[in-house]
This record gives C-alpha cells, sequence and structure tokens, in this order.
C-alpha cells in the first residue's frame, strides 16, 4: 500500500503538465516525504482526481505508466470506493477538499474563495519556507499581463511611443504625437522633431524650443500675463516582446511595457519555480548577455537593476545550483540559496540574524561528508567568514527561559518577587532589597523554601527577629515567605438578618457592640421595630447544656452600645408588630371596571369583587369566570396543575401553568343568582388571583387524536359525539374512553360509564373543547402491518420446521 501511496502523490504533483512544488522543495525531498505521508493526506489527491471528472481506470492508466504494480491497482480500488466522508469526518483535510486544483485540472466553481485549497494541503506536508518565494506569492502568470507602472524620469522616447504635449496659459492647444520609426514627432506648422534617445526631461526642452516658433509665450517671463506653459506625459508606453526561459513557473514570450523592470517581467511570469534560482538570473540582448540579476540584492537591501527591457530580450532563469536551510531560532527560517563562497556571515545577513531570545555564541551545521553527514559547530563571531556547502542545515537554539542565581521573596514585604544572588547574599539581605516587612507581617515564624535538583525539598524556619535567622545564606532557587499574622489567626463572624438594608455575615472584632453591627448592616429599613432587636448569642462555655440565650433590646442606633456582642452572635430585626401589607387581586374580561382590586378583610370574596366593580358589560359570558390562583409547584399539585390546563393548545403556556398556576372554574350564574349564598363558586380571594369575565364563545372546539382538529358553530343539544363525528371521529390511537371535556371557565368533566356497557357524555356548553386523549404505549395494539409481518415469520418457521422433520 505504501507503494501505492508513493506513485500515487508522485503523479499528482509532480505530473509532467505542470509541476506544484512547495517553495524550497526539490523532487527528491518531496518523494521522500511522499513515502511518509498518511492515508488522509494522499486521499485529498484522490478526491481531487474525482472532482476533476477522471474515472477509476483513468487513474489506473496512469499510475501503470508512473510503474505501478498489480497489488497497487488492486489498492487504489480499495482507497478510489471507500467511504471518504467517513474516512475524514471532519478534519481539516476534508475541508480542503472542498475546492480543487490540482495537476488534474483546475475547478473554479469549487474553489474556496478564502483560501486555496491545495496550498493548505500541500502546508501539511510542506512547511518550509524558500527565501524570496513569498514576493511572488500572489503572482499569477498571464500571457501578455498589463502592468500600470509610473514612468521613469529616466525613461528613453523610442519609436512607438505616443506622447501628450499640453500647452496651457495665455494660449491652449493639446496634441497627441507618436514617435515615428525614424525616432522624430510631426506637429502642425513645426518641422520633425527627433526625439527618439531622449529621457523626459531632455524631451520637454526641445519641444519648447520648437514649439516657441508658434508660440512666442514660451519664451516670456513667467510674470508675465502672456506666458504660454508646456508639459509632457506619456499617454502609452511602447510595447516590447520579451522571452522568460528556464525554470520559471510559466515560461514564455511576453508582451510587456517598454518601462518594464526585469523583476516585474519575472513577477508577470509567475516567478522563479520550485529549483529556479534568484541569485543568477540573466538577461541576453542580441545573443549577447548583458546583466546578471541577483534577486538577494532586491530582497534584501531593496536594490535592482536600472536597465528597461527592449524587444526581443531574453531572461533566462538557470536551475539553482546550491541552497542552505536556516532552522531555530533565526528571525527569518527556510531554504537560502548560495553562491560559490558565500559564507555564514552572508546567510545570517539575509535571513536578519538571530532572534534575541536566541544563544548567538554558536550555532549549528549539519553537513553532508560524502555517504554521510556530521555535526560542526560554528562560532558567531569568529566563524563568519566559514563558507557553506550546498545541503547545509544550519540551526540556532534557544535560551532557556529559566533563570539561573536567582532567590525570591513572596507574602508580607512591600516589593515581592525575584532577586539576583549577586547583590543578595543572605535573608537579610533579601528583606532589605524588598523594602522590608509590613506590619501585619508574622516576624516570628517565615518559612524558607530550598531547592534540591530542582525541586523544592527542604524547609527551614526563619525567625525574623534572631540575628543567626537573619544572617542564614541564601543558594539559588530558595524562596522566602513570610505570612501574615491575620492568616493565620481564625476570623470570628456575627451574622445580621430581618428588618435590616444589608443583611449577611460580619466580621467579628473584639469590643464589638450591638450598635456596630447595627451602621454594618446600613441600618434599619422603613419596616423595621427598633425598639426591640433580638440577639442570640452562643454559649462560650462547652460545658453549658443551652445553646444560645436571647436577650430582646429596646435600641436606637446611637444607643446601643451597651450590648457588647460576642463571637458567633446572630442578631435578629424584625418587622413593626401588626404590619400586613395590602393584598390584591386582578380583575379582567368584559366587566364594568377592570384593574387593581384590593382585599378588604380576611373574608373578601368572589362576589363583593364583582359588586365593587359594577356589574358586567353586555357580551359577557357568566358561565365562563375563572380565578387564575399562584401556587406551588410541587407533587401535591402536580394533578390539579394538570387537570386545570389540560384544554390548552399552547403549549409554552400549557408549560408555564403547570409550573406556576391553576384555573380555578365559576359557574356565574348560579353565584348571581344567589347572591354569593352559592359558597360553592363564592370563593375567598387570595393575594395575586387573577379574575377572568370571558367574552361569549359560541363555538365548539375539538382537538387531540381525532382526524382533524375542528372548531363548529355551538347549537343547543349538541353531543360530543356530533362534534367528534363532525371532526372526522377518532384516530387509530386514539383512546375514547377518556374522552372529556373542559369548560371556558377551566372546570372538566370526563365520560361516564355504567358497570362498563352504558357510556355518558358530559354536556356541552358554548366555548367547550372536546379533547380525544392518546392510548398509552402499553394499550397500543399491534398494527395491520406488525401483525401481516408476524405471520409471515411464522409461517416461514413453520415450513422450516417441516422440511427438518421436526
Amino acid at each position: 500500500m505504501r507503494g501505492l501511496y508513493t506513485v500515487l502523490f508522485f503523479l499528482i504533483t509532480f505530473s509532467v503538465s505542470a509541476q506544484i512544488l512547495p517553495p524550497g522543495m526539490n523532487p527528491a525531498q518531496a518523494m521522500n516525504i511522499a513515502k511518509t505521508a498518511t492515508k488522509d493526506q494522499l486521499l485529498v489527491y484522490v478526491l481531487q482526481a474525482k472532482s476533476q471528472g477522471y474515472s477509476l481506470n483513468e487513474v489506473k492508466s496512469l499510475l501503470r505508466a508512473q510503474g505501478a504494480s498489480a497489488s497497487d491497482l488492486s489498492k487504489l480500488e480499495e482507497l478510489w470506493n471507500g467511504d471518504s466522508q467517513e474516512i475524514l469526518g471532519d478534519s481539516p483535510i476534508q475541508e480542503a477538499t472542498e475546492g480543487i486544483s490540482s495537476n488534474f485540472g483546475n475547478n473554479t466553481s469549487l474553489q474556496n474563495t478564502e483560501q486555496d485549497p491545495v496550498q493548505t494541503a500541500l502546508d501539511s506536508l510542506f512547511t518550509v519556507k524558500r527565501f524570496g518565494s513569498e514576493y511572488f506569492k500572489f503572482a499569477e502568470p498571464v500571457e501578455t499581463p498589463e502592468l500600470y507602472l509610473a514612468t521613469p524620469s529616466d525613461y528613453q522616447l523610442g519609436p512607438g511611443d505616443e506622447l501628450l504635449v499640453e500647452l496651457y496659459g495665455a494660449s491652449e492647444q493639446t496634441y497627441d504625437l507618436q514617435v515615428s520609426r525614424e525616432g522624430t514627432i510631426k506637429a502642425d506648422r513645426i518641422a520633425p522633431i527627433y526625439l527618439s534617445g531622449l529621457n523626459f526631461n531632455a524631451a520637454k526642452r526641445v519641444l519648447e524650443l520648437k514649439f516657441a516658433e508658434i508660440y512666442t509665450g514660451l519664451k516670456l517671463p513667467s510674470d508675465h500675463p502672456g506666458k504660454v506653459y508646456l508639459n509632457i506625459s506619456l499617454r502609452k508606453a511602447r510595447s516590447v516582446v520579451v522571452n522568460i526561459t528556464g525554470q520559471v513557473v510559466s515560461p514564455g514570450t511576453y508582451t510587456l511595457s517598454s518601462f518594464t523592470s526585469i523583476v516585474n517581467a519575472l513577477y508577470a511570469a509567475g516567478g522563479p519555480n520550485a529549483i529556479g534560482t534568484y541569485r543568477n538570473i540573466r538577461l541576453i540582448r542580441s545573443g549577447k548577455e548583458i546583466e546578471r540579476i541577483d534577486l538577494y540584492d532586491f530582497f534584501v537591501d531593496g536594490r535592482t537593476t536600472l536597465l528597461n527591457l527592449k524587444d526581443q530580450d531574453i531572461i533566462q532563469v538557470s536551475a539553482l545550483n546550491a541552497q542552505v536551510e536556516l532552522s531555530g531560532a533565526f528571525k527569518n527560517q527556510g531554504f537560502y540559496e548560495i553562491l560559490e563562497n558565500e559564507t555564514l556571515g552572508d546567510v545570517l545577513y539575509f535571513s536578519g540574524g538571530l532572534l534575541s531570545e536566541a544563544y548567538k555564541e554558536k550555532v549549528f551545521v549539519n553537513r553532508i561528508n560524502d555517504f554521510k553527514r556530521e555535526l560542526i559547530t560554528l562560532n558567531t563571531t569568529k566563524d563568519l567568514e566559514q563558507p557553506l556547502i550546498d545541503g547545509d542545515v544550519i540551526s540556532a537554539q534557544l535560551v532557556r527561559t529559566e533563570l539561573e542565581n536567582v532567590v525570591s521573596i513572596e507574602g508580607e514585604v512591600y516589593v515581592p518577587g525575584q532577586y539576583g544572588l549577586g547583590t543578595v547574599r543572605t535573608v537579610g539581605d533579601l528583606i532589605n532589597a524588598s523594602n522590608g516587612i509590613t506590619l501585619s507581617a508574622l516576624k516570628s515564624r517565615a518559612i524558607l523554601f530550598r531547592s534540591v535538583g530542582g525541586v523544592e525539598r527542604l524547609v527551614i524556619p526563619i525567625d525574623l527577629t534572631s540575628k543567626s535567622s537573619m544572617e542564614t545564606p541564601l543558594q539559588n532557587f530558595d524562596r522566602l515567605f513570610i505570612p501574615s499574622q491575620e492568616s493565620l489567626a481564625g476570623l470570628a463572624t456575627i451574622q445580621i438578618e430581618g428588618e435590616v438594608n444589608n443583611p449577611g455575615t460580619l466580621i467579628y472584632n473584639e469590643g464589638m457592640t450591638l450598635s456596630d453591627a447595627l451602621i454594618q448592616a446600613k441600618g434599619f429599613t422603613a419596616l423595621a421595630n427598633g425598639a426591640e432587636v433580638t440577639v442570640y448569642k452562643t454559649p462560650q462555655d462547652l460545658g453549658e447544656t443551652t445553646t444560645s440565650t436571647t436577650i430582646s433590646v429596646n435600641t436606637e442606633l446611637e444607643t446601643s452600645d451597651s450590648v457588647v456582642l460576642s463571637p458567633f452572635d446572630f442578631i435578629v430585626v424584625r418587622q413593626l408588630p401588626g404590619y400586613k401589607p395590602i393584598e390584591k387581586v386582578t380583575l379582567q374580561g368584559y366587566v364594568k371596571n377592570q384593574g387593581l382590586y384590593a382585599l378588604k378583610g380576611s373574608d373578601y370574596r368572589l362576589y363583593d369583587l364583582l359588586q365593587e366593580a359594577g356589574g358586567f358589560l353586555e357580551e359577557a359570558y357568566l358561565p365562563g369566570i375563572s380565578i387564575t390562583r399562584k401556587v406551588l409547584s410541587d407533587d401535591s399539585n402536580s394533578e390539579a396543575i394538570q387537570v386545570s390546563v389540560a384544554g390548552s393548545e399552547d403549549k409554552e403556556t400549557v408549560e408555564q401553568l403547570k409550573s406556576e398556576v391553576i384555573v380555578i372554574g365559576i359557574d356565574g350564574e348560579k353565584l348571581i343568582s344567589s347572591k354569593g349564598n352559592d359558597l360553592k363558586s363564592n370563593l375567598v380571594l387570595q393575594q395575586g388571583d387573577v379574575i377572568n369575565i370571558p367574552k361569549i364563545d359560541n363555538t365548539i372546539t375539538v382537538i387531540g387524536k381525532i382526524q382533524q382538529k375542528s372548531k363548529i358553530g355551538y347549537r343547543s343539544g349538541i353531543s360530543v359525539k356530533n362534534a367528534l363525528r363532525r371532526a372526522g371521529g377518532f384516530s387509530e390511537n386514539a383512546k375514547k374512553s377518556k374522552v372529556y371535556v373542559v369548560y371556558q371557565n377551566g372546570s372538566i368533566k370526563s365520560r361516564r360509564s355504567i358497570l362498563g356497557v352504558f357510556s355518558f357524555d358530559p354536556k356541552l356548553k358554548p366555548g367547550a373543547t372536546v379533547i380525544v386523549p392518546e392510548k398509552s404505549a402499553e394499550s397500543k395494539g399491534a398494527s395491520l402491518g406488525e401483525i401481516v409481518g408476524l405471520s409471515s415469520s411464522l409461517a416461514t418457521l413453520v415450513l422450516l420446521l417441516q422440511q427438518l422433520g421436526l
């Protein structure tokens, strides 16, 4: 299988159509990495081939041409036909295949515009970059690039250049002129002017002299009102055809602007490829080499040749000759191309040198020596002139972050931290260096932690009042801890609750009085009974059998200093005696005066409230009156809550009612006709009750396990069966015997049966809801499909037993 991975990786990554090599990676290095590539990494390339429309047979043919064995091809089918989603899951490799660009082709419809997926996959295999490759990272080779570059001041005019000559001032005129093959331009009423070979400044002077023959204002001084000025600009530069050949990403013939530099031309061709040189690029003109370009001059110092390209110039990029790798604590890691006799100092200059955290005295060179490698240590000061050779791997190390010859001090000192052993030699020196101990420091017992073998193993007690302890010599990594007196003393507390503005736990201090505690609790609330504060005292004698004593104090904040508190006392400030907040209920719906009402006494009832509200509106439906009451949602109320909300179709409302309230149905007609004497309907109201007077609802709602949820018009005498029939009847899993009705006031009645034979449905009223519940899982019978399936299985089993003679 590993052989298949290697061949498949090599085929896709290094096909003859185009090489996709990471910067600084030659084919031999990439082939070596391919041999160790993981199955997930190589599966990316199989998915790329699929996405471009390649069939399994086509890929087999390509692999066979690359030398794949029959065993390799068999394994390929397994990889090709496997469940790639299951293999990849949500891994980054799967994300990389969402947009694909490989040597099988380019599928722009699948490309991720935010990140090149192929580069993502390659970056997971190749992380070392080649110095200078970042400059050409976003270069896109094109056949005839348009390079919008500023015209250089030393640009020399030649045949094909188009000039714009502008006259302004006392006279205004514009001339579009082109340099002819003979090197001249021709304007009206002026003899041909020879400009070929002149730069812009020289051309401007010549034109001013010639145009002055017909525009005399050009000769006048600048402050003269008849002064005329002349300006020239390059409207369009002549084009030159340049051949870019050798080891570039996209070699070929390019039509470029005549003032394009060699660096610009290389950028248009995508730059040197993975093995192309950056250091030895040749410019050939008329068969002769006229310039050699070292791009490191441009990358490192910003220097470049001032030569402009001419028609039929050749830019030739040969393969690199030698390169070394910088690894570790360098400012710029990666591969660096070197010329003959270039040294360690040259490469360090190219990279920007070592990091601030690096060990700067030495670097280590891993060098090929015949058929083996050896390690050479070079001094970064003495060996800067040491020549480097192809394949050298130069490493620099980071200095360890751990400090040496250091001691530290913590706790009750003014400047805790680390100090050097060079200036701090004893415990006394260390305390003085930290500006001394604080007032709360425990002087009698500090702790000196001492390390053995880099691990704290010894504890040495230090008495800061003892001269001998203060003269204790320190060692590397010693740590002195000075505790505070407060941290070693147990803190006693006092608790205060009730009608104070900030109840809670207070720190006890010796001599603390009740007044102190009340002030720390931010005083009494408006409802506090300041005439009597209760203090519960914890017994101080452990032999006492009484757990606490009570002291009732008639106190004011300023006069309670006579009550001295003890640790763990409990203070309670109660409400004013007899205080009771006003309880309120809400009346809403079709009543003359809606809103909040206060409960007038403990026996204030529903009829009293309705009388106080002034009666009902004409649309009010008295049988539908209900009271919504808050309750505790414990197990004792859960059944009542479930019953009270059974008729609600709003799931959110149902859940809210289950956890907070019940609904009590009231027969308003009996309540009013009895003038409140029907105590079953005339309930005593409670704090927070919401009384709702609904509008007449002349419909019946049918929900639950029926064929179709329905809302039908109410008519006198309509029955539950009629309503169910109009809703299409029961569904398959309906529990027919448990049909029930929820009335508009929230009360519920269910279907009754006598001796299990005769059943009686509740009477329907306007606004009622008929509910058909669902059968429980235990009571559901087998479906027709289940019965047929079971019968088939039994028949098959019987046939099998007959064949076996059993």
